[in-house]
This record gives C-alpha cells, sequence and structure tokens, in this order.
C-alpha cells in the first residue's frame, strides 16, 4: 500500500517473540476502547526506541508505538529517536500494556495520560519524581481546562 493510501492510524511495529502476540492483542485493546484506529507491521528490528520512533515516522497521526521483548515504547514524531514519550524497559504486565495502548491513543485525543508504574523516569531519584508530578499535575490541569472550555490557564499553586 502507497503511504499516500494509508489512513490516519496510531502505527503499531513490532518484534516477533514469544510474547508478542499477547502484547499486541493489550496495546490493541487500549487503543480499541479509546476508539482509535491502528496498524501492525512485522519488524526484524529488537530495539523498541527504533521500532517506536520508525512507526511514528510512518503514521499520519505522528504516533508510533514499538513492541519488542525486552519492553514497548510510544514515540511522537517531533520528538528525538532515543527519547521516547513513553519507555517501559522490562517485559511487563498485561496492565502495563494494555496502558500503553490507551497512552497512545489519549496522546492523539490530547487527552491526560493514564498513570504506569514503570514510566522512563527513575522511580528513585527523588528529583527526576518530583518533577515528573509536577509537569503531570499542571499538564492534567491544562488539558482539563481546555476540555471544559476555558481558554485561558490560570495562575495555579503547586502547593495542593
Amino acid at each position: 500500500m502507497l503511504p499516500d493510501q494509508i489512513k490516519p492510524c496510531i502505527v503499531i511495529y513490532a518484534y516477533d517473540h514469544s510474547e508478542s502476540a499477547l502484547k499486541i492483542r493489550e496495546v490493541e485493546a487500549g487503543m480499541e476502547e479509546e476508539g482509535i484506529p491502528y496498524s501492525i507491521t512485522q519488524s526484524n528490528e529488537m530495539d523498541v526506541n527504533t521500532l517506536a520512533h520508525q512507526a511514528a515516522r510512518a503514521s499520519k497521526l505522528g504516533v508510533g508505538v514499538g513492541i519488542g521483548a525486552d519492553g514497548l515504547a510510544i514515540q511522537y514524531d517531533k520528538l528525538p529517536k532515543n527519547e521516547p514519550l513513553f519507555q517501559l524497559t522490562t517485559s511487563g504486565t498485561r496492565g502495563d500494556w494494555r496502558t500503553y495502548g490507551y497512552n497512545a491513543a489519549r496522546l492523539v485525543k490530547g487527552i491526560p495520560f493514564k498513570q504506569n508504574s514503570q514510566e522512563t523516569i527513575d522511580p528513585q531519584c527523588e528529583d527526576s519524581k518530583a518533577l515528573y508530578d509536577l509537569v503531570w499535575r499542571i499538564v492534567t490541569k491544562i488539558l482539563q481546562e481546555n476540555e471544559q472550555g476555558h481558554g485561558e490557564v490560570k495562575a495555579w499553586s503547586t502547593n495542593h
């Protein structure tokens, strides 16, 4: 199929391994529950960052998911190749995989992400965790205000 004939969707590039069918099924379920279309392509590439980057570049929506034996990644085409929006650096669980499907779809929809316990930020680093929590709250508040039709962002205190 020519690139101009591909409908707008999230592109998933997956490395074929023992858990790939389960991972794909859960990622698909998350996207389906959010109502965003997707397409899947098998790849010989094993690196999830490369898979996600290539998928994002192939997607008319600019969002790609890489599924590998050692993790998952969600990439937005405006981000650098080795800096995915979300990266799971372990095999993960079915819940993790479905959350990645939700979050890829939510990136397209522009709504708040579902939380996942294994983000790219090191949870052992207090400064990283505090910064992540602050950014999470700010982005969530802005998206909620936009969803409610508020056109402006009001002064917001970090002492919540």
